[in-house]
């Protein structure tokens, strides 16, 4: 069994190990210009190599801290429980196919056209839209697990409440590539809030296991 200790470790590592995206998020280009795009590459590639290696090798940890959150919400017997779960998996499936897809880009920026590489970069930002659904997913299922069963202090359920509109507003990376609603740097659609809403989160139930009241274990 995962300890909340344990799973805490998880979630602070896993922070930190995301936490280098901070040094190229407001670097980002929007979408619709290949020129920029080029550019950003040219000036970011080395620093985009180690942020995409520290970011995937995150999920090691944030795998441990989801196993730790499952132990801890299946005493309610919820499927608030498996919602919170699956949708995670779904969330992090797509961030993990667009980090690939980015990484084809950072390789490849100095080998083929401007063009390539600002379609790599489009089609790995893009998926934040339909990763939209399952972001708030998660979002839902937390706040509906702190205020129903008192799982967190309720500031954690409107946090998560918060979570789900941010994540939600990816879904204008759908409707425009440039403006709020990009999927690149826009104040809606972009990368920014949804990364910073699951991280700030999984920090904050991280610290709470750290310095809350014991654990309740379930039944076998």
């Amino acid at each position: 069994m995962l300890s909340r200790r344990q799973g805490a470790v998880a979630g602070i590592v896993m922070a930190l190990l995301w936490a280098p995206m901070a040094l190229v998020i407001p670097e980002l280009p929007h979408l619709a210009s290949a020129t920029e795009i080029d550019r950003f590459y040219a000036e970011h590639a080395e620093t985009m190599k180690i942020i995409l290696a520290s970011v995937s090798l995150g999920f090691m940890p944030l795998l441990f801290f989801l196993g730790a959150l499952i132990e801890e919400t299946r005493v309610r017997s919820s499927s608030w429980t498996w919602m919170a779960f699956a949708s995670a998996l779904m969330f992090m499936t797509a961030l993990s196919v667009a980090l690939g897809i980015d990484a084809a880009a950072v390789l490849l920026s100095e080998e083929v056209s401007s063009e390539t590489v600002w379609a790599l970069h489009s089609a790995g930002f893009l998926l934040a839209a339909p990763a939209a659904g399952s972001g708030a997913g998660f979002f839902v299922a937390v706040a509906a697990l702190t205020f129903h069963f008192d799982t967190w202090p309720r500031a954690f359920g409107w946090l998560a409440v918060v979570g789900a509109a941010v994540n939600l507003g990816a879904l204008g990376g759908f409707f425009s590539p440039t403006g709020a609603l990009n999927s690149g740097n826009g104040l809606l659609g972009g990368l920014a809030g949804p990364v910073g809403v699951w991280v700030l989160w999984i920090v904050a139930v991280s610290v709470s296991w750290l310095t809350g009241p014991p654990q309740v274990l379930a039944p076998d």
